[in-house]
C-alpha cells in the first residue's frame, strides 16, 4: 500500500491501524518510572501471587498510566513539540480533539477495570489524582505537583498489590506494609522534582513554577541533599542487614545525588534522571518485609 493510498483510508481506520503504536508512545516515556518500580514492588509486597494475577495487576497499571498520560499530553500539546517530538500528537499520529475524546473514555473504563478487580477506591482515587494534577492544574505548581505524584504512586501500589492480592489490599493489616506505603510517599513527595530538571524549557513555555524553575540553585541543593539523607536514613532506620547491599544502595544514591548537583545540561539532566529511577526502585523496596531475607 502506497502512503498517497493509506492517506486516502477515512481517519478513524487510520487510528485502528496505528492504535498499538498511539497507546504505547502515549506511556512510553513513563514506563521506567512508573510501570517498573509499581511492578516490582506489587510481586516483592505480595510474595505468594501468581502469574497470572502479576499480570492483571500489571495491566490495570498501565492502563491507568495510560489515562494520565493521554490527560496530560492533551492538554500542554505545545510542550511535547519541544520535549518530546516522537509523542503522538507532536507527531500528528492523532489529532487533538481525538485525544480528549480518548481522555474521558479511559476515566469509565478505569474506573470499571478497579470495580471488576474490586479495588474501587483505589481505581477512584487513582483518577482523582489525574484530575488534580492536569484538569485542575495542581500539577502547575511544585508543592501541589509533588502532593499529587505522592499521591498518585500511593494508589498505584496499592491497586496493583491488590489485585495480585486477589482484590485483598493488607498493608492496613500488616505494620511493616503500611510503614513502606508511607516511607514510598515521602519519598515520592520530597524527591519526584528530580523529573523537572530535564524538563525546564518545556515547562517555562507552559507557564509551570517547578522547583528548579522557581529556586534553581537551591533546588540543585535540594535534590542531592534529599536523596542522601533519603539513602542514609534507610539504610539506618530498616536495618539494612547485607553489608554489600548498604554499600551498593549508599554508593547509587551518593552517585545521583552528586550528579543533579554537578552535571547541569538538558542531556546530563535526562541521564541523571534515569539514574535516579534505579535509586527510586530500590528506595522504595529497601523497607519491604521480603527485604530481610537478602
Amino acid at each position: 500500500m502506497s502512503w498517497k493510498t493509506f492517506h486516502e483510508i477515512p481517519i478513524h481506520i487510520q487510528y485502528l491501524i496505528h492504535a498499538p503504536r498511539i497507546l504505547l508512545l502515549f506511556t512510553a516515556s513513563d514506563l521506567k518510572t512508573v510501570m517498573i518500580p509499581v511492578t516490582i514492588f506489587t510481586v516483592l509486597s505480595v510474595p505468594h501471587t501468581n502469574v497470572h494475577s502479576v499480570l492483571a495487576a500489571s495491566f490495570w497499571t498501565w492502563l491507568h498510566l495510560l489515562q494520565f498520560c493521554v490527560s496530560n499530553q492533551s492538554l500542554y500539546p505545545e510542550e511535547d513539540k519541544f520535549n518530546k517530538p516522537w509523542r503522538p500528537l507532536p507527531s500528528n499520529l492523532i489529532d487533538l480533539s481525538t485525544t480528549r475524546q480518548l481522555r474521558w473514555l479511559l476515566l469509565p473504563v478505569c474506573i470499571g477495570l478497579s470495580i471488576h478487580h474490586q479495588i474501587t477506591s483505589a481505581g477512584v482515587l487513582l483518577s482523582l489524582a489525574f484530575m488534580a494534577h492536569n484538569e485542575l492544574g495542581l500539577g502547575s505548581h511544585w508543592l501541589l505537583r509533588n502532593a499529587c505524584n505522592a499521591w498518585g504512586y500511593a494508589m498505584f501500589n496499592a491497586g496493583a498489590a491488590s489485585i495480585a492480592n486477589s482484590g485483598e489490599f493488607k498493608a492496613m493489616k500488616d505494620g511493616r506494609l503500611l510503614y513502606s506505603s508511607v516511607y514510598n510517599g515521602l519519598i515520592i513527595f520530597t524527591t519526584i522534582y528530580a523529573q523537572d530538571f530535564r524538563d525546564l524549557e518545556g515547562d517555562k513555555l507552559v507557564g509551570r513554577c517547578t522547583l528548579p524553575i522557581a529556586v534553581p540553585e537551591a533546588s540543585r541543593w535540594a535534590i542531592m541533599l534529599s536523596i542522601w539523607g533519603w539513602t542514609l536514613g534507610l539504610i539506618t532506620t530498616c536495618h539494612v542487614t547485607r553489608s554489600w547491599m548498604s554499600l551498593i544502595f549508599g554508593a547509587v544514591g551518593f552517585a545521583v545525588g552528586l550528579r543533579f548537583y554537578c552535571f547541569r545540561t538538558a542531556i546530563d539532566d535526562s541521564r541523571s534522571y534515569s539514574l535516579y529511577n534505579l535509586w527510586l526502585v530500590w528506595a522504595q523496596l529497601v523497607h519491604l518485609p521480603c527485604m530481610d531475607s537478602f
